[in-house]
C-alpha cells in the first residue's frame, strides 16, 4: 500500500514525490506539488522525546506561571526560563550547540540587560551562522503592537505578537491561555 501524507491545499491524504536537491529531502504532493515535508539530510538528529521551550520574562510572577502551565499542559517536556534577553541567548546558543533545536520561544519586548527585540535579532543571526532553521518566536508582552514592531516581526519570521494585558492576574490569567492554545495551533510538534 502506498504511503500519503495530508497536503494542506488538497484537503486530504495524498501520495508523494521525494525529490532531494541542496542536501535537503522534500516531500511534495503528488496532485498540486505543495510542499509536505523538508528534511535537512546534514542535520544530527536527536532521538531524544524531549519537547524544549524557552522563556525570556523579567516577570517572575509570570515566568512561573508560563512554565507552570507548558509543563503541565505537555506543551513543552523542558521549559528554560530566563529573566533577561541575554540569558535567553546564552541558554539558547547553549541548546544548539547541543544540537538542540527548541519548538518555540516566548519572549518578552521589555527586559533589563538585553530586550526582546535585540534577543531575536541575535538569535536569528546565530540560526544563520550555524545553519539551523528559525525557531518560531511569541512575543508575550505588553508593549502596544505598532507598525515598527510588525515590520520588525516579518524580519524576523516565523513570528507573531500576543498582548499579555495588564498586571491583573485574572486577566494575565486569561491571555496566558490565549497565548498557549495559539501556540498549540501553531507549534506543537515542529
Amino acid at each position: 500500500m502506498e504511503e500519503k501524507r495530508y497536503c494542506l491545499c488538497c484537503g486530504e491524504d495524498v501520495p508523494f514525490n521525494v525529490i532531494v536537491r541542496e542536501e535537503r529531502k522534500e516531500k511534495t504532493c503528488l496532485y498540486c506539488g505543495f510542499t509536505l515535508d523538508v528534511e535537512n539530510l546534514w542535520e544530527e538528529k536527536k532521538v531524544s522525546g524531549k519537547t524544549y521551550a524557552l522563556i525570556a520574562e523579567d516577570s517572575p510572577f509570570t515566568r512561573k506561571l508560563l512554565k507552570g502551565v507548558l509543563k503541565k499542559k505537555e506543551i513543552a517536556s523542558e521549559v528554560i526560563d530566563t529573566e533577561n534577553g541575554l540569558e535567553f541567548v546564552t541558554s539558547y546558543t547553549k541548546l544548539l550547540n547541543e544540537g538542540v533545536i527548541p519548538a518555540f520561544v516566548i519572549l518578552d519586548l521589555n527586559m533589563p540587560v538585553m530586550d526582546g527585540l535585540t534577543a531575536a535579532r541575535t538569535i536569528r543571526a546565530l540560526e544563520e551562522k550555524m545553519g539551523v532553521p528559525n525557531v518560531p518566536i511569541v512575543f508575550f508582552s505588553s508593549v502596544k503592537a505598532d507598525d515598527a514592531l510588525r515590520k520588525q516581526m516579518e524580519l524576523l519570521a516565523p513570528a507573531n505578537y500576543i498582548n499579555k494585558g495588564g498586571e491583573d492576574p485574572e486577566r494575565l490569567a486569561k491571555r496566558v491561555e490565549m497565548l498557549l492554545n495559539f501556540i498549540v495551533q501553531h507549534y506543537r510538534g515542529h
